[in-house]
């Protein structure tokens, strides 16, 4: 047995134990085994090991250098003894100083970072992973908490930058995606998979960075040809047609039925559509009444609903039909919420048509408000369009609200001005 082991055994005593914590704590601070340690208010069990040693504990506390100590300790058996050795059999394991575990951390990081260059260097991923691990301010942190899961969750973001669907020109759903890529259908649901992959997409496809609010993140899956729901994400149309014949359409748009029309309908059909001009309505029962309307009239104009908010589906919808030609129409409540959805839609399409917007039609439908939040009426600073901000200073002079519901003969009179019956 060493000396080393043999005072390791000695020093192992529970009455020892702040004392050998206190000479680590030492040398990880100073690099080397030096200074002084302080024990305050000692325990009947550390004044009996400590006091066997000649140290005087009159006070209930100990104060003690390192050269003290060593003087002490060569006059004992164990004076041949390598103190860190020492404590490092105590310890279990190898002792280094903050400037080690630093030069150590950083060495780490480095091989860890150069095998995931290894891995994916041939590949669509690799441009990706090197700017996010040379750049992102939070990567030490995820590697300092768990290196193990870090690595885990890069591997599986890069293989799926490897394997998106939009490089087969094909879609797949993200549960599916996720499962084939991982083998478990919600892994991109949790929060750093689905941020990285975000990141990754926006890098490969868009190159650059971005922030991603809820519809974004839609906007981008889709353009790597992930559907996060194509079911559930929908709108309601009327009298809208592919130029070439589909069943399920053509049957709701001779018979001026509305129908949802979701994402999963919107991607199986490839075709552009009949240019027509489009009226685009923020509320369902709106929607329902124009939709009777225009049947009866046989009327060549389709309808669109957004439902409030618009949607990811509407949105697709709305970018194919200009593409197809067909001129825009958007008509909304005289409340900041339906300002804001017409000025977001006229940010996005410059030649949409805002239909019925006036300070005339809004005194017409007016309905005073008791008490507007400071939130709602802050929401009218984002309107730039003119004729919107003019409507939106009524609003706040009048603190009232108009809703579309008040406006369906406008409309259905415009309509008819509009389209000779």
């Amino acid at each position: 047995m060493s000396v080393e082991q043999e005072l390791a055994d000695y020093l192992n005593q529970s009455g020892f134990q702040r004392f050998v914590q206190a000479w680590i704590r030492q040398y990880q601070r100073l690099g080397h085994l030096g200074g002084k340690i302080v024990l305050e208010n000692l325990t009947d069990d550390e004044k009996q090991c400590l006091g066997g040693l000649g140290w005087d504990l009159s006070q209930n506390r100990l104060e003690l250098t390192y050269a003290q100590f060593l003087k002490k300790l060569k006059k004992t058996r164990y004076g041949e003894a390598d103190f860190l050795k020492t404590l490092e059999i105590l310890n279990q394991s190898l002792i280094y100083s903050r400037k080690e575990i630093k030069e150590l951390k950083i060495l780490a990081f480095d091989e860890f970072k150069e095998n995931l260059f290894h891995i994916f260097q041939d590949t669509k991923s690799y441009a990706w992973l090197k700017t996010y691990l040379s750049t992102d301010r939070y990567v030490k942190r995820y590697f300092e908490q768990n290196q193990h899961m870090f690595q885990s969750v890069l591997e599986n973001v890069c293989r799926a930058l490897n394997q998106l669907p939009v490089y087969q020109l094909s879609f797949e759903l993200l549960p599916v995606f996720s499962q084939n890529i991982t083998k478990n259908p919600h892994y991109f649901d949790e929060d750093l998979p689905r941020e990285l992959l975000l990141k990754g997409i926006v890098y490969d496809l868009y190159h650059e960075d971005m922030s991603l609010d809820s519809f974004k993140m839609i906007d981008v899956l889709y353009s790597a040809g992930i559907l996060k729901d194509d079911l559930s994400n929908y709108c309601y149309i009327c009298h809208i047609q592919p130029q070439k014949a589909y069943p399920s359409w053509q049957g709701f748009y001779e018979a001026y039925e509305p129908w949802n029309m979701n994402l999963y309908n919107i991607n199986v059909m490839k075709d552009l559509f009949i240019p027509l001009d489009i009226f685009i309505f923020e509320n369902p029962s709106v929607f329902r009444m124009m939709c009777n309307f225009i049947k009866h009239h046989k009327m060549d104009v389709g309808l669109v609903c957004s439902n409030g908010q618009i949607n990811f589906c509407t949105y697709l919808l709305l970018d194919k039909l200009v593409d197809s030609g067909c001129s825009l129409y958007y008509a909304g409540d005289y409340d900041p919420e339906g300002l804001v959805i017409a000025e977001k839609l006229k940010q996005r399409y410059q030649d949409l048509h805002l239909f019925c917007y006036s300070v005339s039609l809004f005194e017409k439908i007016k309905i005073k408000q008791i008490d507007i939040s400071s939130k709602r009426l802050q929401m009218l600073n984002q309107i730039k369009t003119d004729n919107l901000k003019i409507i939106a200073q009524a609003i706040q002079q009048e603190q009232a609200f108009g809703y579309q519901e008040g406006l369906i003969d406008v409309y259905q009179r415009e309509l008819k001005k509009m389209k000779i019956i």
